[in-house]
C-alpha cells in the first residue's frame, strides 16, 4: 500500500515537473518577444511548440511567433530588402503580412524586368494573382504581363489576362493602357475564328467571335459584321433541313449584329418564302390543298404579316372547295359514261371543268364529244375527222395526186370517192380512196378512232400524204 502511494505522489510530481517546464519555455519566448528580440523568441517559440499539444498557450504560441516575422519583415520591408521581407511576410503567414507581401513581390518582379529576366518577373506575378487576389498592384502586373506574354509570342494568355483585367478593372488606366496592344492581337484571334466559320464549326466560331467582341477594339464593328455572316450561314444550313423556325432565329440574330443588312436579309426571307410557295403551288397542282396549306403557313415563321400568303391560303380553301364539287359532277359524269349516255356524260363534265379546270376532265369533254358525234353518224364523223387532219391536209394530198393522173390519163382515171367501213373494234373504221389509171394505182386506207379521233395509216402512200 505503502508503494502504490510513493508512486503515486513521483508520477503527480513528473507531471507538475513536466507542466513546470512547459510554462518556463512559453514564458521565456514570450518575455523575449516582449522585448522585441524576435530571432531569439521565434526559437523559443519552435522550441516550445514542438513539445506542447494544442491548447490555449500553444493558440498564443503561434499568434506571437507569427508577429515576430511579421516584424523583422517590415524592418527589412523598411530597408527595402524585398527578398527577405517577402521571406519573412511569407513565414508570418497572416492578413497583415500579406498587405505587404504583395509589395514585395511586385518589387522583386520589377528588378527582374529591369534585370531582362522576365521568365523570374512572371514569378513573381504569378505569386500575387494566384494567392493575393486583392492586391491593388493587380492590374499594373497585368499589364506587365501581358506585355510579356505578347513578347513571347503566347498570345492566348495575353489575351486571357486582358480579358481578366477588363472585366474586374475596365476603369484602370492600365487597363486602357494596354488596348493598343490587344489591338494588335485582335486579327490573328478573329482569323482564328474565320477558319472555324469557313470549316462549318459556325458555333465555336460564332463563340470566339462573341468573346471579342465584348471588349472595347478598333476592330469590334467588323467582329460583329463577322459574327452576322455565320449567323446567315446558320440560317441557311437550317435551311436545308427545312427548319424554318431556327431559320427566322437566325435571321434575327444576323440583323442584331450588322443592322446594315436588315435590306438584304429581308429580301433573303422573301426568298425563301417564294420558294415555300412554289412548293405549296405544286401540291395544289397535284390537288394536295391541305397539305399546300400547312406549306403556305410555314412563310409566316419567317414573315408574319405575309398578305401574298394570307391571299394564297384562301385561294387554296376556295380551290379545295371547288375542287370536290367539281370532283362529284366528274364521278357523275363517269357513271353517266358507264352507262353510255354520254350526252349527260358530257353535261356532268362541262358543269365539273367551270369549277375547276383539269386536264383529265378536259379530256374527258373532248371524248364525249366524239362519242356523241359517231352515235349521231359514225361514217361521216369517221370521213369528217380525216378531212379536217391537219386542216385538211390528207384530202389536200390526194387532190393533188388525182389532179397529176387525170393531166396524164384525162378521162381514163377512176376515181372512187371517199368510202368509209366499220372496223373491228369499238369505235373503229376504216376510211378508203382510190384512184385508178392506165399506169399507176392508188389505194389510200387509214384507221380512225372515233372516241379519239386517232388516225392510223395502212399502207405507205396514206402514211407519206399525212407528212405533207
Amino acid at each position: 500500500m505503502k508503494m502504490k502511494l510513493t508512486l503515486v505522489i513521483l508520477i503527480l510530481f513528473a507531471y507538475v515537473s513536466s507542466y513546470c517546464l512547459v510554462n518556463s519555455k512559453f514564458k521565456i519566448a514570450h518575455q523575449l518577444y516582449m522585448k522585441s528580440n524576435y530571432v531569439m523568441s521565434i526559437k523559443h517559440f519552435d522550441d516550445f511548440l514542438e513539445t506542447t499539444p494544442n491548447g490555449a498557450l500553444s493558440t498564443q504560441a503561434e499568434l506571437e511567433r507569427s508577429d515576430c516575422y511579421y516584424q523583422l519583415g517590415t524592418k527589412a520591408y523598411a530597408k527595402e530588402n524585398w527578398l527577405l521581407a517577402s521571406r519573412l511576410f511569407f513565414l508570418s503567414n497572416s492578413e497583415i503580412a500579406d498587405l505587404k507581401l504583395d509589395d514585395c513581390y511586385f518589387h522583386l518582379a520589377k528588378y527582374q524586368l529591369m534585370q531582362n529576366a522576365p521568365i523570374s518577373a512572371l514569378d513573381y506575378f504569378e505569386k500575387v494573382t494566384s494567392y493575393l487576389k486583392n492586391s491593388e498592384h493587380i492590374p499594373e502586373i497585368l499589364f506587365n504581363r501581358i506585355k510579356i506574354y505578347i513578347e513571347m509570342g503566347n498570345k492566348l494568355s495575353a489575351f486571357n489576362d486582358y480579358h481578366f483585367l477588363w472585366e474586374n478593372h475596365p476603369d484602370n488606366s492600365f487597363t486602357k493602357q494596354i488596348q493598343p496592344f490587344i489591338d494588335d492581337l485582335i486579327p490573328s484571334f478573329i482569323n482564328e475564328a474565320l477558319v472555324f466559320r469557313d470549316s462549318s464549326e459556325y458555333d465555336i466560331s460564332i463563340e470566339m467571335l462573341s468573346k471579342l467582341s465584348q471588349y472595347p477594339s478598333k476592330f469590334q464593328d467588323d467582329i460583329f459584321v463577322h459574327i452576322s455572316d455565320v449567323y446567315l450561314l446558320k440560317a441557311d444550313e437550317a435551311l436545308t433541313k427545312k427548319n424554318y423556325e431556327l431559320v427566322r432565329a437566325y435571321l434575327d440574330l444576323a440583323i442584331d449584329n450588322d443592322e446594315t443588312k436588315k435590306k438584304i436579309i429581308n429580301n433573303k426571307a422573301l426568298d425563301i418564302c417564294s420558294q415555300i410557295v412554289k412548293e405549296g403551288d405544286e401540291l395544289v397542282a397535284s390537288f394536295q390543298f391541305d397539305k399546300a396549306v400547312e406549306k403556305y403557313n410555314k412563310c409566316f415563321i419567317l414573315i408574319p404579316e405575309y398578305t401574298d400568303c394570307i391571299n394564297l391560303i384562301n385561294d387554296t380553301n376556295d380551290k379545295k372547295q371547288r375542287y370536290q364539287s367539281a370532283l362529284d359532277h366528274e364521278n357523275q359524269a363517269l357513271q353517266y359514261e358507264t352507262e353510255e349516255e354520254y350526252a349527260s356524260a358530257s353535261t356532268q363534265y362541262k358543269k365539273s371543268y367551270k369549277l375547276f379546270q383539269t386536264d383529265r376532265v378536259k379530256e374527258k369533254i373532248y371524248i364525249m364529244g366524239n362519242l356523241l358525234q359517231a352515235e349521231k353518224d359514225p361514217k361521216a364523223f369517221a370521213e369528217k375527222i380525216i378531212k379536217e387532219y391537219k386542216n385538211g391536209i390528207i384530202p389536200e394530198g390526194v387532190s393533188l395526186i388525182e389532179t397529176s393522173l387525170i393531166a396524164q390519163y384525162n378521162d381514163q382515171v377512176d376515181v372512187s370517192g371517199w368510202k368509209v367501213y366499220y372496223a373491228l373494234g369499238e369505235h373503229k373504221y376504216e376510211v378508203r380512196f382510190d384512184l385508178l389509171s392506165p399506169e399507176e394505182n392508188y389505194y389510200y386506207a387509214w384507221r380512225v378512232n372515233l372516241k379519239t379521233r386517232e388516225i392510223t395509216s395502212l399502207n405507205k402512200i396514206s402514211e407519206d400524204v399525212m407528212k405533207r
